[in-house]
């Protein structure tokens, strides 16, 4: 978690950057990496698995705007550009018996929003709302948006907006249209009111990855054009 956006990491990449941000060595070299990510393993593991797995970690950390502070030092290994972090060391809970699974996952993720200052309920369908992968999730009764293990909160407007450019599918839609979608038929609201929310829009997305799905179309409209597989920004 950082600034308000949660970013989530698998096991391997955990194991990597807590040895590159622990520890008084700042440059930490490639066979240390090697054991501690796989341990014993690692005389079988070879550099490329440990390149790839700084690509993909490098890549996990950049909604939170972490991946620039993975420096490679040529013929060394790597080191962390240093921030300031805080360590939450969870109490030891009980075994969890299988049909509680579920419903325990969805109130630690209720845990993580309140922080977040997202009032959020401990419904069970929550657990899936951070495991959608690539898909992206709207939970419209909680003002929510998931994408890639990130979820961002939105407005009502923001949220209103992107439900119908998305609705909409890849066709481009006017700015009347949108006006009238958005805010009603009968409501007086300029077209710059919706080129600021479009703008609160995309930085509301910016965080998944998904602020270039929204793009303007000249003298037209705007339109959403999701993106096939992880999302990507474009810069």
């Amino acid at each position: 978690m950082r600034g308000g956006v949660v970013a989530k990491i698998t096991g391997q990449q955990k194991k990597l950057l807590r040895l590159l941000v622990e520890g008084k060595t700042p440059v930490k070299s490639r066979d240390s990496l090697l054991k501690g990510v796989w341990g014993r393993r690692s005389e079988f593991v070879d550099e490329l698995y440990l390149v790839q797995l700084v690509y993909r970690l490098r890549k996990a950390l950049s909604p939170v705007g972490l991946d620039g502070h993975i420096v490679t030092v040529p013929r060394q290994g790597y080191r962390f550009i240093p921030v300031p972090y805080t360590t939450v060391v969870p109490p030891a809970a009980e075994p969890v018996a299988p049909r509680e699974s579920a419903l325990e996952q969805a109130r630690g993720l209720a845990h993580v929003l309140a922080r977040l200052g997202m009032p959020i309920s401990t419904s069970s369908n929550l657990s899936a709302l951070a495991d959608t992968g690539d898909a992206l999730h709207i939970d419209e009764s909680q003002g929510l948006v998931s994408c890639n293990g990130i979820i961002a909160k939105l407005t009502r407007f923001e949220l209103r907006l992107l439900i119908v450019l998305k609705d909409h599918g890849e066709a481009v839609m006017s700015r009347q249209q949108i006006i009238a979608s958005v805010w009603g038929r009968d409501a007086m609201v300029d077209e710059n009111c919706l080129t600021q929310l479009v703008s609160r829009l995309r930085r509301a997305l910016h965080p998944l990855g998904l602020d270039t799905c929204v793009s303007a179309v000249p003298k037209v409209g705007y339109r959403f054009r999701p993106q096939t597989g992880t999302a990507a920004r474009a810069y």
